[in-house]
């Protein structure tokens, strides 16, 4: 199967920055990134609620020393096309088991979101460009949107 002209138009334009959140990384660098609930509301917007699926392969714990971490490898499916992703996650500061269930929700989350964003700009493909030229501010003005009035 292939994407329709509008799926490919939606994964073509530019990522809003208001979809962009920012972190502290490391040496002092702000890093760029979009929300897990954000990657999934996108793909269920592009594609449908039936459009797409998504699979966890493999999960592992990595250590158990103070943080517990995980990788994942998730694949996604959308229209026939398949990609994966590997993620981490880290629990901190909780109970032994909410570190496990933290850990293990943050990797898979960050696999899906790696695997989506080869799809295109809407999943973050946008941020790996250290200019960030497909990342853009849209005008949210009411006269931006003529139809919201209504």
């Amino acid at each position: 199967m292939s994407f329709s002209t509008d799926q490919i138009a939606e994964l073509s334009k530019p990522l809003d920055r208001t979809n962009v959140s920012t972190r502290k990384g490391g040496a002092n660098k702000k890093l760029s990134y979009i929300e897990g609930w954000h990657a999934i509301a996108e793909a269920n917007r592009i594609f449908g609620f039936g459009g797409w699926t998504s699979e966890t392969l493999h999960m592992e714990c990595v250590c158990v020393e103070g943080t517990v971490s995980y990788i994942a490898k998730v694949r996604v499916t959308i229209n026939g096309v398949s990609r994966e992703g590997w993620g981490a996650g880290h629990g901190r500061m909780l109970s032994l088991g909410e570190k496990h269930e933290s850990a293990v929700k943050e990797a898979e989350t960050d696999a899906r979101k790696r695997a989506l964003m080869t799809f295109g700009n809407q999943f973050g493909l946008a941020l790996y460009d250290k200019e960030q030229t497909n990342v853009i501010e849209f005008d949210q003005s009411p006269s931006a949107h003529p139809d919201a009035a209504e």
